[in-house]
């Protein structure tokens, strides 16, 4: 796995995964306010400074199986903030596509698996904020999104809440799918970006790897 690639998922991952920390703070349902060139730069580099801090600490153990399915590998955890008490790890896939899972709990001594519960719904808003505040830090131009819905993991038992976000990025249209939800005690989300062209045999790639992710979850011990 290319490491600066990696990083730069960390750093994205941090975003869906600070965004939202502050309870008082709102979804967006409007634009937000333009952030100046030199409040990007300062959140960046809080962002960029939080990623190294991260680095200092060992990742937490993982509560399903972490399985790779044929033709995808994955990337050694990489540890998140502390209060988060999580990791991410990247997965990539033999034809380029990747993405990124992450396990946290916030701090959470306990964590409903319910998809309804209100943290688990927190988190799925957090998801949906983190991809706001990317655009305002100019990751990407726009971003609009195009479906939510509970969707069942590829073909696996296991649910979780999804939201597919279009992404505008120097005119070119991408899009994000972000999947939430939660076991033993633990969040997790998984996201995945690539080009609206090439959506359908990204879909089909991604399948396998959603279902060793979901029939792991389902058979994972409380």
């Amino acid at each position: 796995m290319n490491r600066n690639r990696y990083q730069a998922a960390v750093l994205m991952g941090l975003l869906v995964i600070a965004a939202g920390c502050d309870n008082s703070r709102p979804v967006l349902q409007q634009p937000a306010p333009t952030t100046t060139q030199p409040d990007k730069a300062a959140a960046i580099e809080a962002f960029t400074q939080a990623a190294r801090e991260a680095e200092k600490h060992e990742p937490a153990a993982p509560v399903i199986e972490l399985t790779t399915p044929t033709g995808w590998s994955k990337s050694k955890l990489r540890p998140l903030p502390a209060e988060d008490h999580g990791f991410s790890v990247a997965y990539e896939h033999e034809s380029g596509l990747a993405v990124t899972l992450y396990q946290f709990t916030r701090g959470r001594a306990s964590i409903s698996d319910d998809l309804n519960s209100a943290p688990v719904q927190e988190e799925f808003r957090n998801a949906k904020n983190g991809i706001e505040q990317a655009v305002q830090l100019g990751y990407w131009q726009a971003a609009k999104e195009k479906a939510t819905d509970t969707v069942v993991l590829g073909d696996s038992q296991q649910q979780a809440l999804w939201s597919q976000h279009e992404l505008t990025v120097d005119g070119a249209t991408a899009v994000s799918d972000t999947y939430v939800w939660a076991r033993n005690n633990a969040f997790f989300k998984l996201r995945c970006t690539n080009r609206s062209d090439d959506l359908a045999s990204n879909q089909a790639t991604l399948r396998p790897l959603l279902t060793a992710l979901g029939s792991a979850t389902t058979s994972a011990n409380r």
